[in-house]
């Protein structure tokens, strides 16, 4: 017998609020939205069901189940074997599973844009390049040909984008739900030298950011300047925007630090909160036909209930 979406066995012990506020609202969506069934998960030897994860027999039978439009899931099982296929990572289960993931929503926003005649150019301009004149590439799971940092690194999605001149600009599109940031600590001499030489840093700037609040998001600058730099796919501009909710203190503290070492930080990197793109789509914007509140649905207003708290000895769990 299935438990209720909102039954405590079916949330994780070690999320924050914000986590278990959002996993619910997935759990929600998917009993009684898409009436899916919730997956199981291992952990230390032991099978335990979890609300934000699809089972896998109704993601066989309906392998878009994770996507909010057709044109979206079509694009992510296109493109995960793109990707696979030329030596890039991509998790395919954790795509098409597991709903509180963030590249899910990151195939659901850019694969739907994508499938317009114009690439979404009004959302283009209004959240990701006001300069643009036409969109020329847009791609999710992107990185370029040249390993210009040589980590081969990417983005979660990439915007190649004309402007009025005729040069190309890149937008390097981070996408966050309730993921924290990458707190690994990465650093090369080739990151150094993107940093010191690309024009986008301050001089002597670059030790702060080493530290794993901006770790991550100072790395992913630095691709979109080494990309800038070296005039990949023929762009001579790039900037950062991390798309992520409006609440979100990890991404707050990462462009502060950020900030504080570019020259034009304005330019160069910035948030686009979640709700106000649904907001901007919802009037008028972007794709039509309800994909806007299907969005804010999905991924923007959790239930509320007085729920009972999860086993305080349930297991640590990133999903």
């Amino acid at each position: 017998m299935q438990l209720s979406w909102s039954d405590p066995r079916l949330s994780v012990a070690s999320d924050s609020r914000r986590t278990a506020r959002y996993r619910l609202l997935q759990s929600w969506y998917r009993e009684q939205v898409v009436h899916a069934e919730y997956g199981e998960y291992r952990v230390n030897g032991t099978t335990r069901p979890l609300g934000s994860l699809l089972a896998l027999h109704d993601v066989v039978e309906r392998p878009g189940l994770n996507f909010l439009s057709r044109n979206a899931a079509a694009y992510a099982l296109e493109r995960a074997d793109i990707v696979q296929s030329s030596g890039g990572a991509v998790d395919k289960a954790r795509l098409a599973r597991n709903m509180l993931s963030s590249m899910p929503m990151a195939f659901s926003i850019f694969g739907e844009l994508r499938a317009r005649e114009d690439r979404g150019l009004d959302v283009v301009q209004a959240f990701l390049d006001p300069h643009a004149v036409s969109v020329e590439q847009m791609e999710c799971l992107w990185r370029p040909a040249i390993d210009v940092l040589g980590d081969r690194s990417g983005f979660d999605a990439a915007v190649i984008t004309q402007r009025e001149d005729g040069s190309r600009h890149l937008v390097g599109v981070e996408v966050k739900y309730t993921e924290h940031f990458n707190r690994t600590i990465y650093n090369s001499d080739g990151y150094r030298q993107v940093h010191e030489y690309s024009g986008w840093f301050r001089p002597g700037t670059a030790r702060p950011l080493l530290g794993p609040a901006t770790n991550q998001l100072w790395r992913t600058s630095l691709l979109a300047a080494a990309c800038a730099q070296r005039e990949i796919m023929g762009v001579t501009s790039a900037s950062v925007v991390v798309m992520c909710l409006a609440e979100d203190p990890d991404a707050a503290r990462a462009l502060a630090g950020l900030s504080y070492a570019l020259r034009q930080p304005e330019e160069h990197c910035r948030i686009v909160s979640l709700e106000s793109f649904a907001a901007g789509v919802c009037d008028g914007l972007g794709p039509q036909d309800g994909w806007a509140e299907a969005f804010a649905t999905r991924y923007l207003h959790p239930p509320v209930i007085h729920a009972e708290l999860p086993d305080p000895d349930s297991e640590s769990l990133e999903l």
